[in-house]
């Protein structure tokens, strides 16, 4: 059960990071008001108990097919092997635009199977929010809970962990942790992000909700070797053997639908995204299940009869979403791949200045023009062995290893989600993991907004530091070295 200071934290704090559902009238296979819309609520109020225990049910029934029906692909390994098996990646979709679409179908089947385990039809899945809730909750611990994380693979998998979670439920995100990774400040600031390319990802390359609060949390759920701390399943490819996987992805959806439903949010429009679908999952009587859910289709989460329980009222003039999606242009463009290591930083440096018609509408983006953003595309991006790293981007001259984040012209962070372990992931595929998209926007606006860009090269620097506390080991700038860095100006159309 949720203790009463979990509940008090967060307790009447959704206003920071709230949800407007969009109106898709007409939309194909919409709710029809069938049956109630399923409200998935935060795991920590009094409101989710219910689902909670039914979670707790499900989860319990779902583990017992370990033993029983070891091939029965609703079983709780065969559900995590959805995701990563004991050498790679799977079937999930990491680095690329279909991140947040396919993780949507991920847990919404896993939300099916609860409800049918549970015998409990209108189970909604709960969220963890750790922008709020900054420890792993209390009711996923304890002797005999099937919530905890008390499951083992070392017998099927080399190398994987011992049952137990890389943080104990007294152990608290830090404020530099909040600060950089996954606080409402760092969360707000994606959620405004107009740009789907940097937000969700691209064809291909990690978005920004990926590559910063999704795998930081997977990484300090799943512990780092070395300062007192073991290794756990949240850091490999079988991640969902872990319970809290589930909640804290429910997160990572909520976030989605919020976005979706900001104004001039649009999805890709290319029908490349938008007709895609993964039969990748089953239904409760364990067929093949997923085919009928595109990218598209999913936009509104009503049609899979389910909403977030909390909202944001916006003005009515705020509220109206854009007729139709316009295919953002890449209006200019810079690019680099000579590089140099100085003190720790790793610095690219254009050959020469931006082109004329780059710099432009650059500057335009500078002076904060709506439609234009600007894209920071880092290629070759190398997954170190000490992936509990933070990898820190600046744009501009003068950045040194120890340069704060709240400098003028830091851009983002984000760190690695690969695997780890003999046999956990980290020597198979690990797709996408080798671009990474941050919107520099508000970089380019800090440094150049009252002035105009400088009149020759400019300069991306990377640093990298322990990805949080306790953490004695890490990568270096040149265990990463990246092959080439491009800013893009894009006009969304907006």
């Amino acid at each position: 059960m949720s203790t009463r200071r979990e509940f008090l934290i967060t307790a009447g704090t959704g206003l920071a990071v709230g949800f407007l559902y969009p109106r898709i009238s007409g939309a194909k296979g919409a709710h029809k008001g069938a049956a109630p819309l399923r409200i998935r609520k935060n795991v920590v109020t009094a409101a989710a108990q219910s689902d909670l225990d039914s979670l707790r049910k499900g989860v319990a029934e779902m583990k017992k097919l370990i033993q029983t029906r070891p091939n029965d692909p609703r079983g709780w390994v065969l559900q995590a092997f959805i995701h990563g098996d004991c050498t790679q990646f799977t079937f999930c979709q990491h680095g690329n635009w279909y991140f947040p679409p396919w993780h949507r179908s991920f847990i919404y089947y896993f939300e099916q199977l609860i409800q049918c385990f549970s015998d409990n039809k209108g189970f909604a899945l709960p969220y963890w929010d750790w922008s709020r809730t900054h420890s792993v909750p209390r009711s996923f611990y304890g002797s005999g809970n099937p919530l905890d994380d008390d499951i083992s693979i070392s017998g099927r998998c080399q190398g994987a962990p011992s049952p137990g979670r890389g943080v104990s439920e007294t152990t608290q995100l830090t404020q530099a942790d909040l600060d950089t990774y996954v606080g409402p400040g760092v969360i707000n600031s994606i959620q405004q992000n107009p740009d789907y390319t940097t937000y969700g990802g691209g064809n291909p390359g990690r978005g920004q909700l990926e590559g910063t609060p999704h795998n930081f949390i997977h990484r300090w759920v799943g512990g780092v070797a070395g300062g007192g701390r073991k290794v756990s399943n949240m850091v490999q490819t079988f991640s969902p053997l872990d319970p809290i996987f589930w909640l804290h992805h429910c997160n990572i959806d909520r976030l989605y639908s919020n976005w979706l439903a900001r104004p001039n949010h649009n999805p890709p429009p290319e029908s490349q995204w938008r007709d895609k679908s993964f039969n990748d999952f089953y239904d409760c009587n364990g067929n093949r299940a997923g085919a009928e859910f595109t990218c598209a289709r999913t936009l509104d989460s009503r049609v899979m009869g389910y909403v977030y329980d909390q909202t944001l009222a916006l003005p009515a003039a705020l509220a109206v979403r854009a007729k139709a999606a316009v295919s953002p242009k890449v209006v200019g463009s810079v690019a680099t791949s000579r590089a140099a290591v100085k003190a720790g930083v790793l610095s690219f440096v254009t050959e020469a200045a931006p082109p004329e018609q780059t710099r432009r509408f650059m500057n335009a983006a500078a002076g904060g023009a709506a439609s234009y953003v600007v894209r920071l595309r880092i290629d070759g991006v190398k997954t170190p062995k000490r992936q509990s790293t933070g990898v820190h981007v600046f744009l501009g001259p003068d950045v040194t290893a120890k340069t704060p984040i709240t400098a003028p012209g830091y851009v983002g962070s984000f760190t690695f989600f690969d695997g780890e372990g003999e046999g956990g992931g980290g020597g198979g595929h690990q797709h996408g993991a080798s671009s990474f998209l941050l919107n520099a926007t508000k970089a380019v606006q800090e440094l150049y907004g009252d002035t105009s860009l400088p009149e020759g090269a400019l300069s991306v620097s990377i640093v990298t530091r322990a990805l949080a506390a306790g953490v004695d080991a890490f990568a270096t700038v040149e265990d990463i070295h990246p092959d080439r860095i491009q800013l893009d100006v894009v006009n969304l159309g907006a």
